[in-house]
């Protein structure tokens, strides 16, 4: 070993300073083998290596117990390193065999998303590959392809319920002017003519084409409640003419019946409405949250759709009421 090296070419001082570099470099590099080998993170073990390598730097050493040292630090590093590679190509081949699976599966998805009238639906399976891309293991850029897959069918949806919504108010507007006409005539009728089982049973038909019928809630509102006041001018009507006529009992209670029925019709058609627009409520809600634009953009539609859910249960009591006292009216009228 250098250290036994006879010191005549050097002065006491130098030499005492390089056993005692050696002695203090050799503990510091058995203490940082011994972290490697404790360690399983190859990354963290490399950098021990580093650390101990920078120990060398302008440290007096005698050849011999450099190259012993340095020796023993390089066979680490090569260890190591053999381990970081080979750690790398298995998790290269990992990554292309997510990919491979995953982008089928995204391609497969998005192709289902873009055929399906469903949007809700839709979107639930778009977030799921989203999280699954999250969580599987890829490189940056594989990972990056796929979820710009997934945004742009985000934004084909968008589109498409736009395009579904524009299509759905310029049928709105058409049916309002169609169906406005229609209760403006049977309002007339009510008001003016003598002819009652007719014109009541005109009111029904008008009546029936609310059903099912595209149209903005206001619009619909506004003219169901024209149309009732037309119901209410009849009744009220038919109501004098059956007291100045004095009508038996038994027509007046085939009316009261009708009020009946057209009002569990009325409340009926609430509900539908409340219900179209819960399920708008919902879609504008996953479309914050998908957009990512947080809790305080959300509050507001979370309180309607509260509300709406509230208004729905009250109108759901109040039909089962009407239904029940209307079969109650109908057993006296079977008495």
């Amino acid at each position: 070993m250098g250290s036994n090296i006879v010191m005549d070419k050097m002065d006491n001082n130098i030499a005492e300073e390089a056993l005692k570099n050696y002695s203090d470099l050799k503990e510091k590099l058995e203490l940082a083998l011994n972290l490697v080998d404790k360690t399983t993170n190859l990354r963290e073990a490399k950098g021990y290596l580093i650390e101990a390598q920078n120990l060398f730097r302008g440290l007096k050493l005698y050849r011999e117990d450099r190259e012993e040292l340095y020796g023993r630090l390089q066979n680490a590093f090569d260890d190591i390193n053999k381990q970081i590679e080979s750690e790398r190509l298995l998790f290269e081949q990992e990554t292309s065999r997510n990919f491979a699976a995953l982008k089928k599966r995204v391609q497969e998805d998005v192709e289902k998303t873009i055929k399906s009238d469903d949007f809700h639906a839709s979107r639930e399976m778009l977030k799921e590959l989203q999280q699954e891309i999250k969580n599987v293991k890829l490189f940056r850029e594989q990972r990056e392809e796929l979820f710009g897959t997934v945004r742009e069918a985000f934004d084909l949806i968008n589109l498409r319920q736009d395009e579904e919504r524009s299509a759905y108010e310029k049928e709105s507007r058409k049916n309002h002017e169609r169906l406005k006409a229609r209760v403006e005539q049977g309002l007339l009728q009510a008001e003016g003519t003598h002819e009652y089982k007719e014109t009541k049973e005109f009111l029904k038909k008008i009546q029936s084409e609310f059903k099912g019928i595209r149209m903005a809630k206001e619009q619909r509102e506004e003219l169901y409640n024209r149309l009732q006041t037309a119901f209410d001018i009849l009744n009220k009507r038919l109501d004098e003419f059956f007291h100045t006529k004095k009508k038996n009992w038994e027509v007046k209670m085939q009316y009261r019946l009708s009020e009946f029925s057209a009002e569990i019709f009325l409340q009926e058609e609430k509900l539908r409405e409340d219900r179209e627009n819960l399920k708008e409520l919902e879609d504008q809600l996953e479309i914050i949250v998908s957009a990512g634009k947080g809790e305080n953009a959300s509050i507001g539609l979370k309180g309607r759709i509260a509300s709406v859910n509230t208004s729905i249960k009250n109108k759901l009591n109040k039909i089962v009421t009407l239904k029940s006292e209307m079969e109650e009216l109908e057993r006296k009228f079977s008495d």
